[in-house]
């Protein structure tokens, strides 16, 4: 029995079909999947004492397994922790693999206690920036690329922070006719993240950068044409800015801030290099809500003086 938990889905599943291969190298399992919040506990272990249709052993894959945490997440009406102590309990020539995408099990639970003891934990931490910056290099070295570590660097700033979002990028990357990837080649071929974009808007708004902030915000509008939106992703953002300064006054790490906010590590380098303190990004903050609030009753004009505010704002600094 087996139980693989990692807060990257990406880095779960590599990890449990790399299990997978390793079990079934010989294809003498047939491989059924389940989870505990979309399928009856009673067909799960059913399942699992039975044998297949055709005589072969079975590899049941239980998604899902929130059971073994303290989060409040609603698993399938048939739940109980009886079924569950069943199906590790079960004697039978299958083999179970619970996953589930998350970083932490419970250490308290009688249940978590028992599937520590009953079956093998693997934990995959989420890489941090410098093994995701060397992923990158490795991985389009492997297939016949060239890139430098300050490329792979940009690479690794221009996607969100998941794994998955960068492996597509690096499989077009890699598909590619040349052999040296350069930002040039990114920027032309990667997708557009729009959270990308607006926290670099918003990272301007912070740094008083006038000039990035008017061409990012047109370039926004003219795209998207939903201010209030922008407005709202604003916000997030800058609340974002704070929250990094509020914890670094609490003494607390970059990996502690980096796991505490569930943040891109890039992010909080950013957002730790700003010199506004508290007091000035709550300002910044109450002037978004101001002007979100006007434009949605009508007494600021969208189009002139939203801007005109945010640009009043940056040249008091």
């Amino acid at each position: 029995m087996h139980f693989i938990y990692s807060s990257d889905h990406f880095l779960l599943s590599k990890t449990l079909n790399k299990l997978l291969k390793q079990l079934n190298n010989d294809q003498s399992y047939e491989v059924e999947k389940f989870s505990l919040i979309y399928n009856n506990l009673n067909e799960i272990y059913n399942s699992l004492v039975t044998i297949s249709l055709f005589g072969y052993k079975k590899i049941i894959i239980i998604e899902d397994a929130w059971c073994f945490t303290e989060e409040k997440v609603t698993l399938n009406k048939s739940y109980s922790e009886e079924f569950i102590y069943q199906i590790i309990d079960s004697i039978t020539d299958n083999i179970v693999i619970f996953t589930l995408n998350t970083d932490k099990i419970s250490k308290r639970l009688k249940l978590s206690k028992y599937i520590e003891q009953k079956a093998e934990l693997i934990h995959i931490k989420k890489m941090d920036d410098s093994q995701v910056i060397q992923y990158v290099k490795t991985f389009l070295f492997k297939q016949g690329k060239q890139i430098d570590l300050e490329t792979a660097t940009y690479l690794y700033n221009k996607v969100p922070n998941d794994m998955q979002s960068l492996s597509n990028e690096l499989n077009k990357l890699s598909n590619l006719e040349v052999i040296e990837i350069n930002k040039q080649t990114i920027n032309a071929n990667i997708s557009k993240y729009i959270e990308n974009d607006v926290f670099e808007l918003a990272e301007s708004f912070v740094k008083n950068d006038n000039k990035k902030f008017i061409n990012l915000y047109k370039d926004y509008l003219l795209i998207n044409d939903d201010i209030i939106g922008l407005i709202a992703l604003i916000h997030t953002n800058l609340v974002f800015f704070r929250d990094v300064k509020i914890l670094k006054e609490k003494l607390l790490s970059k990996e502690e801030i980096i796991s505490s906010l569930k943040a891109h590590p890039f992010r909080v380098k950013l957002a730790l290099s700003n010199n506004l303190n508290v007091a000035s990004l709550n300002k910044k903050i109450k002037l978004i809500y101001t002007i979100q609030k006007g434009i949605i009753n009508q007494n600021i004009d969208k189009e002139n003086i939203a801007e005109y505010l945010f640009i009043k704002n940056m040249n008091n600094f």
